[in-house]
């Protein structure tokens, strides 16, 4: 097994999972997973890149192949990713004045679920920021039962308990993705990474078994602007 963000073979445990972050670039099983997807995207110096919440080892891996013109890394407290060239302060509750039409890619793993506005609001702009033919490419955290949410003022430990951890807002449950996501996105039927990748593939690159398969913490979305159907984007 190796990293395929940087090519180191030593792994260490996270959080009670066992040998899943790398060593060296502290990639875990879903951001390798992700790169595995990107790189199959044309990408290329001329590409406009949208990364939130930037992990450095796809930040390193990705910024060799966009360069640092077009390719804008942001979260709402820019200065805890220090190791990024050009990181820029975005609020997802406050994205009206992006211009549309703008980004060949947008890129984000486990960020939704600490967005305290209506997720509506923050995933339709996201896809009318995208050019028409652009991709979202995401992971969001599904979370076994049901949709949750709450914006109030409650205790760190509520939050665990409801949501799986004391800074998020909601859970994306996998019983009724329907009922949440499934109104707002044309998502897959299902999710099957070995429909793109050999076994072999996802095991050289520390992919557990149980992360290939169905909506999970690890799932990737593969997205386009069109995909946002409750609304007519222009």
């Amino acid at each position: 097994m190796q990293c395929n963000l940087c090519g180191c073979t030593r792994f260490i445990d996270k959080n009670n999972r066992k040998n899943v972050q790398c060593q060296k670039c502290n990639s875990l099983e879903r951001t390798r997973l992700m790169w595995m997807y990107i790189k199959r995207l044309n990408i290329t110096k001329k590409s406009k890149i949208l990364h939130i919440a930037p992990e450095k080892g796809i930040y390193d891996a990705l910024y060799k192949v966009a360069g640092k013109k077009n390719y804008i890394t942001a979260d709402l407290k820019p200065d805890l990713y220090k190791f990024t060239k050009n990181c820029i302060r975005m609020d997802l509750c406050d994205l009206d004045n992006q211009d549309s039409y703008h980004y060949d890619l947008i890129i984000h793993s486990h960020v939704l679920e600490h967005t305290p506005c209506n997720i509506a609001y923050t995933l339709y702009h996201l896809h009318r920021i995208l050019k028409k033919d652009g991709v979202h490419v995401c992971i969001i955290p599904f979370m076994p039962g049901r949709y949750d949410e709450c914006f109030q003022n409650i205790t760190g430990e509520e939050r665990r308990q409801r949501f799986g951890q004391h800074d998020h807002v909601r859970k994306f449950g996998n019983e009724d993705i329907d009922s949440h996501l499934g109104k707002l996105l044309h998502l897959p039927d299902h999710f099957d990474a070995t429909d793109s990748f050999s076994e072999d593939e996802l095991r050289e690159a520390n992919i557990p078994e149980h992360f290939w398969k169905g909506f999970n913490a690890s799932t990737v979305l593969i997205l386009k602007r069109d995909d946002m159907k409750f609304l007519s984007i222009k």
